[in-house]
């Protein structure tokens, strides 16, 4: 049997040769009745793209590349760490868009931080690998030497909840900022004043907005002491924290406030190793919404982060202006967040 190509499928459908290679291409142009009945021919006709020989002809590649820089230290031969569950859920939202596109999605790490050197291993990535565009997350999306390579090389790229505004990319995440506010006024509302604040690692865009709506609202009221300690959003780190905030006795907080759940699992763990009830005798709030939120005990009081339809919403941006051959500069998509009250934190 003869190997359908798309004339026979124009011809079976009663359009265009261009029609049909519109609707192979996912050109976001063509009319829905017309892809329709392309798509209906296409599966009557039994036809498949070749995708390799459109690749040959300077067509797409219907894949899409995700850069998880030096911070996801699982990626180390000899690292003992597992993907942090926010890296699990970017995967989720990239792999639906993908999925819903027909594209494929390649992850790729990039070990190296510095400009020189972090240009050369991009440089060498785009060489190896054949790619519609790439997609950036933290703290990478903020390496603005990077972005600024990406547009210059013509790299169509969508950051995902970026610190950092650039006026040539698409930028889609939520407000940090408000949400760190409301996770000051609310622990205000509970009438707590020593208050314990474990952050994420250093150069890291979006925590420094929620940081600076967190201590910008504290700072307003004369009576509140904040002392604040680094984590890097490892379950680890949260222990170590909770174990410098809560072992000075003349100094104890009454709630500590962790930028992520990982690590606010941690202060959890921590608190009830020594004896201390969450959250009679200790407060304690996260911030994402990870699974682990819902699985540590007590349930842990979080800001929901909308991972998954950020990142899901990040691929079609980028697929669609792979499509168009156009990327929408300046673009800016904030997502809503939610406070989820739960059972970790008590008024005193």
């Amino acid at each position: 049997m003869a190997k359908v190509t798309i004339k026979d499928i124009a011809k079976h459908a009663g359009v265009s040769f261009k029609t049909v290679s519109r609707v192979i291409n996912r050109n976001p142009s063509v009319a829905g009745d017309l892809r329709a009945k392309v798509e209906a021919s296409m599966t009557a006709l039994d036809y498949k793209p070749n995708r390799a020989a459109s690749l040959l002809r300077g067509g797409k590649s219907y894949t899409i590349g995700l850069i998880l820089g030096p911070l996801t230290g699982f990626i180390e031969p000899d690292s003992n760490r597992s993907v942090p569950t926010y890296i699990t859920d970017v995967i989720t939202g990239l792999l639906q868009a993908c999925n819903r596109a027909g594209y494929h999605l390649l992850i790729e790490p990039v070990t190296i931080d510095q400009l020189e050197a972090g240009v050369e291993a991009i440089d060498a990535l785009l060489e190896d690998t054949t790619l519609d565009g790439l997609v950036l997350v933290p703290p990478l999306c903020d390496r603005l030497w990077l972005v600024d390579h990406l547009v210059n090389k013509k790299v169509p790229c969508v950051r995902i909840n970026p610190g950092k505004m650039h006026e040539r990319t698409i930028s889609i995440g939520f407000d940090n900022d408000a949400a760190g506010v409301e996770v000051a006024d609310y622990i205000l509302r509970h009438n707590h004043r020593r208050i314990g604040y474990i952050s994420g690692p250093p150069n890291h865009g979006s925590h420094d907005l929620r940081w600076q709506g967190f201590a910008r609202t504290l700072e307003k009221h004369p009576d509140v002491e904040l002392r604040a300690v680094g984590g890097d959003f490892a379950f680890d780190s949260g222990w170590s924290a909770a174990a410098s905030l809560l072992g000075d006795d003349e100094w104890r907080p009454t709630a500590i406030f962790a930028a992520n759940d990982e690590m606010a699992a941690g202060v959890i763990a921590y608190a009830q190793s020594t004896g201390l009830a969450i959250p009679g005798d200790l407060s304690v709030i996260g911030f994402g919404d990870l699974a682990v939120a819902s699985q540590c005990w007590p349930r842990l009081t979080t800001v929901r982060q909308p991972t998954i339809d950020i990142c899901r919403d990040a691929g079609g941006e980028l697929i669609n202006a792979v499509a168009n051959r156009d990327l929408v500069e300046g673009k800016v998509v904030n997502h809503p967040y939610r406070f989820i009250q739960r059972d970790s934190i008590a008024a005193i």
